[in-house]
C-alpha cells in the first residue's frame, strides 16, 4: 500500500517532537493518561496544556521525578518491571509507553498490564529493523550505534531490541490488537508506510486488547 502522510499532524523541529506530537494527536482531549516512564514530564504537561488531559506518570529516576513535581505534575516512582498493581482496571483512558519498551527487562509483564489498565495504549519504539541498522551489522560486522541507537553495546540501556515486524507478532502473542500505526521515515510521520520495517526510524502503535 503507497505510504500517505498524516495532516493533521505538525511538522516537527526534531525526532522527539515528531514523536510527541503523534502521540499527542492521537489521544482524545478531556481524557485520563497515565504516561509510563513519564522523564521529566514534558510529554505529560503538553497534554494537560494543549489537551487538557488529567495526567499521571510513573516513572524510576528520582531526578526525573523532581522534574515532573516542578512541572506540576503528578508523578508515582515506580520500576515497570515490578508491573501496575496498584492500578485499577481500565482506571485510565490512554497508558503510554514512549521510547521505553526496549528497555524493560520483561516487556510482555508491561504490556499485559498497559491493556489491563488503559482502554488504549500508544507504544512507540525505534525500529532496529532500519536499514542503517542492518547495513551496519553486514558491512562492519559490529553492534550498530545511530541516531535511535547511540550507545556502544556495553552501556546500552537496549536490552531488548525490537523490529515492527516483531512487535506486530508479539501484540497478538499477549492478546492485543493494533488499530492504528504509524511510522517515522526521515522524520515524517506516515501511515502504512511502504517496506516500513526496513524504511522507518520509529514506529508508534495505538494498542487495545482483543
Amino acid at each position: 500500500m503507497a505510504s500517505a502522510d498524516l495532516p493533521e499532524i505538525r511538522t516537527p523541529f526534531d525526532e522527539f517532537e515528531v514523536g510527541f506530537n503523534i502521540i499527542i494527536d492521537l489521544i482524545t482531549p478531556g481524557t485520563r493518561v497515565l504516561d509510563l516512564g513519564c522523564g521529566s514530564g514534558t510529554l505529560l504537561q503538553r497534554l494537560r496544556d494543549e489537551k487538557d488531559v488529567e495526567g499521571c506518570g510513573v516513572e524510576l529516576e528520582q531526578e526525573s521525578v523532581i522534574q515532573c513535581v516542578e512541572r506540576g505534575i503528578r508523578v508515582m516512582k515506580l520500576d515497570l518491571d515490578d508491573g501496575l498493581g496498584g492500578f485499577p482496571d481500565l482506571s485510565y483512558e490512554y497508558v503510554i509507553l514512549s521510547r521505553t519498551l526496549q528497555q524493560l527487562m520483561r516487556p510482555d509483564l508491561v504490556l499485559k498490564e498497559m491493556m489491563r489498565v488503559g482502554s488504549k495504549c500508544i507504544i512507540t519504539f525505534p525500529n532496529f529493523g532500519h536499514w542503517k541498522v542492518a547495513l551496519q551489522y553486514l558491512i562492519r560486522g559490529r553492534v550498530p550505534q545511530c541516531s535511535t541507537h547511540p550507545h556502544p553495546w556495553f552501556n546500552t540501556p537496549d536490552i531488548h531490541p525490537v523490529t515492527i515486524s516483531d512487535f506486530r507478532d508479539f501484540i497478538k502473542e499477549i492478546g492485543g490488537k493494533i488499530e492504528r500505526e504509524i511510522h517515522i521515515v526521515g522524520n515524517v510521520p506516515r501511515e502504512d508506510a511502504f517496506w516500513a520495517n526496513r524504511r522507518a526510524e520509529w514506529g508508534c502503535c495505538l494498542i487495545s486488547a482483543v
